[in-house]
């Protein structure tokens, strides 16, 4: 399985090359992090000296929302679209016939898209300077959490769209999946479990919950399960279409 998954990942590496909107992909996190760190101190002090408002309360959400919901997001389209191009030149069906399954490759893109997201947010949330680095142990749970979306983002696509054209479609949707998790933000405490149908809501509210040093394990259970289901749910979709 490993021979497979090391072929696999430089057949992906050539397709991310060739594609510039999947380079884009892979280097936007980076331009999220240089603006967040760069701008937003100045957007603040322009925001605290023109009318009174502070923004640092809101750095929770704005974090979440760059960071723990952007990212998944990104490598989720990322893979999802290789799938829909491997559909497209019939590498799945190829696939049917040799040692590798169909299933296989699944695992493979879950647990690199999967990876992938989880690193980037460790990595990405204290650069951007809205988080403290001291915070980073604490909110690791959130961050693995925060990483299933990318299968689900993966999956939704594979499921829904038959080309990339269908895809981008699609991520009109996913997208509400982002502005709906923000929302909750604003929302009184008893009030927000009607946002819990948003896969994203319980990474966001784990994490939210992590940086006031709050109890988040109930949120963290929740959001595990519910996103396998749904991953359980969109492969089996996807199966049924090949």
């Amino acid at each position: 399985m490993l021979r497979s998954f090391k072929a696999l990942g430089i057949v992906d590496l050539r397709s991310v090359r060739r594609d510039s909107m999947l380079i884009g992909i892979v280097i936007s996190p980076w331009l999220i992090v240089l603006f967040l760190r760069l701008v937003m101190p100045l957007f603040n002090n322009w925001s605290d000296n023109q009318f009174g408002i502070n923004l640092k309360e809101y750095y929770p959400l704005i974090t979440s929302i760059f960071i723990f919901l952007n990212i998944p997001l990104m490598f989720g389209v990322m893979s999802g679209f290789l799938l829909l191009d491997e559909r497209d030149d019939e590498t799945l069906t190829a696939i049917r016939v040799t040692p590798a399954s169909v299933s296989g490759l699944f695992l493979y893109r879950i647990l690199t898209g999967y990876i992938l997201s989880v690193i980037y947010i460790l990595l990405c949330t204290p650069l951007t300077g809205l988080v403290s680095f001291d915070k980073v142990i604490q909110v690791i749970p959130a961050a693995l959490l925060a990483g299933t979306f990318t299968p689900v983002v993966m999956l939704t696509l594979a499921a829904f769209a038959r080309n990339k054209l269908e895809g981008f479609a699609v991520l009109k949707g996913v997208g509400f999946l982002v502005v709906g998790s923000a929302m909750a933000y604003f929302v009184s405490s008893k009030w927000q479990m009607l946002f819990g149908v948003i896969p994203t809501y319980w990474s966001s509210k784990a994490f939210w919950l992590a940086l006031n040093n709050q109890d988040s394990k109930i949120y963290l259970l929740i959001g595990v399960l519910y996103n396998l289901l749904l991953i359980v749910l969109l492969f089996r979709r996807f199966r049924s279409k090949l």
